[in-house]
């Protein structure tokens, strides 16, 4: 009996570890830019709490993942993903929230001229900077509460 009440004690105060730093870093990279990349949106939605807010330069807030899933969507039938990336410059972890903050560089062309149908046109590359904001949901996964990003320039 003794042991059993060791091991449950034992059990007990071994929470799970807090990620660190690299984990934020590799999730940013492989559950949100590349499934956006991919044009996975069930996959790249995966990453976001239900009840998560995306707010982008020029375009009303989406309020929850359906919104956020209806924005990916939209974009993926309609451009072409030819360029997605982020470089994470800042991690910010507590117990139960972390924020990721850094910069991006991105360029879509419209699907219509990927396709032929329009004249191809040289689509120029976009830059700015991104804040995901992230909490540990009560089923034990991280996801991103606040998705923010704007543009470095008009």
């Amino acid at each position: 009996m003794g042991l059993f009440v060791g091991a449950f004690a034992l059990t007990l105060s071994c929470e799970s570890p807090v990620p660190g730093e690299k984990q934020f870093r590799d999730w940013v990279e492989e559950r949100y830019a590349q499934p956006f990349r991919d044009g996975e949106t069930d996959r790249w939605v995966a990453v976001f709490d239900e009840n998560a807010v995306g707010m982008h330069h020029t375009l009303p807030a989406m309020e929850g993942r359906e919104a956020i899933r209806n924005f990916g969507r939209m974009v993926h039938e309609n451009l072409v993903v030819e360029q997605f990336d982020l470089t994470v410059k800042e991690v910010r972890v507590s117990k139960t929230w972390a924020l990721t903050r850094g910069s991006f560089v991105s360029r879509f062309v419209p699907a219509m001229a990927d396709a032929g149908i329009v004249p191809a046109v040289e689509a120029p590359a976009t830059v700015g900077k991104f804040v995901l904001l992230w909490e540990l949901q009560d089923d034990g996964e991280w996801r991103v509460i606040l998705d923010m990003g704007n543009l470095d320039s008009p």
